[in-house]
């Protein structure tokens, strides 16, 4: 009975805050749009800030919710839009790498659960020193195109 205790007191504490971080590196914003339920692949979006005199290097992310996540990047290569898979996403030293629609961003395939607005995905972020994990939360999909700036083929994240 402790044991749960202990396990839900954490998993509160962790949905009550909009970040998290390893010693270095603070998480924020991360949301995960919400798909049809047919869908087979989401994208999730966040603010990686780096606190460390160093880059940090973003090697694998997985989650139970998800057959597998690569790390992407949209961009226009020859006159074509493209999303090109990207080994490792490095956030600089002192600074900040913002996952957006239309740039930086991960692709989660194969849902092992329908996912809808409100509900919280685990995300497991190995970096090239250390891992943790954070808490994304699924949000409505008419409220992201509110905050969307689109035009001339491109989409980027607006306030």
């Amino acid at each position: 009975m402790l044991t749960t205790f202990k396990r839900l007191t954490f998993l509160l504490l962790a949905l009550s805050t909009p970040l998290a971080q390893a010693d270095h590196l603070q998480v924020k914003n991360a949301w995960i749009p919400e798909a049809p339920p047919v869908s087979q692949v989401l994208a999730a979006y966040m603010v990686l800030e780096n606190r460390h005199d160093e880059d940090t290097k973003i090697i694998a992310i997985e989650s139970p919710d998800f057959g597998s996540i690569e790390m992407h990047q949209s961009k226009e290569v020859d006159g074509i839009a493209k999303m090109l898979p990207q080994k490792t996403l490095t956030i600089p030293a002192q600074g900040q790498l913002e996952l957006k629609p239309g740039s930086y961003h991960l692709m989660l395939f194969n849902p092992k659960r329908k996912l809808r607005d409100g509900d919280k995905v685990e995300l497991k972020i190995s970096l090239d020193r250390g891992s943790f994990s954070i808490i994304a939360r699924v949000k409505k999909a008419g409220s992201i195109s509110r905050g969307m700036k689109c035009g001339a083929g491109k989409c980027g994240g607006g306030k």
